[in-house]
């Protein structure tokens, strides 16, 4: 017959055994994770796009007069040739902001989006912040103006 004390070891014994058990799987988890990110690594085929010119948008005289500052947060599509469009507002400021920070990020420009090497369109969320004492350069008064093409047919 078995004691109390052999009783209690041998469950101890079978607990011990089973975390050794689940660490090692752990462990080789975790190593073949590590292993495959090794050999595989990043795609370098596929980039996201990234902001390469920025102005900061013209206050109106409404939003200035109530000293309102804040942000306006868009929805857009970065096309192939690094331009927003169909903006979206997300989050709104109100008092004329919302068309101003439009007007100011289709003048921004962006290095376009890559898949498997080739250009994409890709969509992203930007924010416009409104600061009135903000001395960053101010885009231009208006919707951006149409590029002019060189002779080459490149812009």
């Amino acid at each position: 017959m078995l004691t109390a004390l052999q009783i209690s070891s041998m469950r101890f014994l079978r607990q011990t055994r089973y975390f050794e058990v689940m660490r090692q799987l752990a462990l080789g988890f975790i190593g073949a994770v590590l292993a495959a990110n090794a050999i595989a690594g990043p795609d370098l085929l596929t980039r996201p796009a990234a902001l390469i010119f920025k102005c900061t948008p013209l206050y109106t005289s409404q939003a200035r007069s109530a000293r309102l500052e804040g942000k306006v947060v868009l929805y857009i599509q970065i096309s192939r040739s690094g331009i927003a469009s169909h903006p979206k507002v997300i989050q709104s400021l109100g008092m004329g902001l919302d068309e101003r920070a439009i007007e100011a990020v289709k003048q921004w420009r962006f290095r376009p989006g890559t898949k498997d090497g080739k250009v994409v369109v890709v969509p992203a969320t930007v924010e416009v912040n409104f600061r009135l004492n903000d001395k960053s350069s101010p885009c231009p008064a208006g919707p951006p103006r149409p590029e002019q093409k060189g002779n080459n047919g490149f812009v």
